[in-house]
């Protein structure tokens, strides 16, 4: 209930839906007795698209999520190494029966280079079916095809394939990969996604190195350059998205802050 609740309340919230509800509202305001708030709402949404067109908003949201954990130095003995899942597009993948690699696609990479420095590791990856894919593929099906294509031995993979969300990734992982106290795990995904990600281990009593990839965010202030109103949009809701899932994990009890820190 609480997925599918989530799923239908980011439709509500997500700044793109929400731009487009105020130009329809005001749009449909000009044809009653409320013309003028019509006019009003209209207006407002428009110098909104334009803020958002000029200023790199969206950008400026990330920076934190992705700073906040840095990339380690030496690892040591790594005993197991995690990725989650979220870099392909499922049912793209799943309806012509190949791997379809979206933006985050360098927590894969980022995966196999550490499988092959880490020969040793136990080997996790996390993904099932966050829609209702054709003929019943999960995302850990998909990781099998494009593991496999890309010459990492798919035996040594441990695939969790009934997480629709990241809180149901973390905690079916463990129960997957029954990690042991003073094991060292690494956690690879997305820079930032990691804050969210590190705060539900740390919830399910799972010690982990984050190992943050795919940053989005040049480290110095984004110079205002061209209007992009579509790039800044996706990039908004991107980071609203993060910061709200973020906050929606701390009331439901999954983590115990809001914005998890390095320890």
């Amino acid at each position: 209930m609480i997925f599918f609740l989530s799923k239908a309340l980011w439709i509500l919230v997500q700044p793109s839906n929400l731009l487009l509800l105020a130009a329809c509202i005001g749009a449909g305001l000009l044809f009653t007795r409320w013309a003028k708030a019509g006019r009003i709402a209209l207006t407002a949404t428009l110098g909104l698209c334009l803020l958002i067109a000029a200023l790199p908003i969206g950008n400026w949201m990330i920076y934190p999520l992705e700073t906040r954990f840095p990339v380690p130095g030496d690892l040591g003995k790594v005993d197991g190494i995690i990725v989650l899942s979220g870099a392909f597009n499922a049912k793209n993948s799943a309806f012509r029966g190949a791997p379809v690699l979206n933006q985050y696609a360098q927590r894969f990479t980022t995966f196999m280079e550490m499988a092959r420095r880490h020969p040793e590791a136990k080997l996790v990856f996390s993904g099932g079916a966050v829609f209702p894919l054709h003929n019943g593929v999960t995302e850990s099906d998909i990781g099998r095809w494009f593991f496999a294509a890309q010459g990492l031995d798919t035996n040594r993979i441990l695939f969790e394939d009934k997480s629709r969300n990241t809180h149901e990734n973390i905690v079916y992982s463990k129960q997957l990969a029954q990690p042991q106290p003073g094991e060292h795990w690494v956690l690879v995904t997305s820079s930032a996604h990691m804050p969210r990600a590190v705060g539900l281990m740390r919830k399910n009593g799972w010690r982990v190195t984050p190992y943050p990839a795919g940053y989005v965010v040049m480290p110095f202030p984004d110079p205002i350059t061209a209007p992009d109103f579509a790039g800044r949009m996706e990039r908004l809701d991107d980071a609203v998205k993060e910061w709200t899932g973020l906050v929606a994990y701390y009331i439901l009890g999954w983590t115990n802050a809001i914005f998890p820190a390095p320890e």
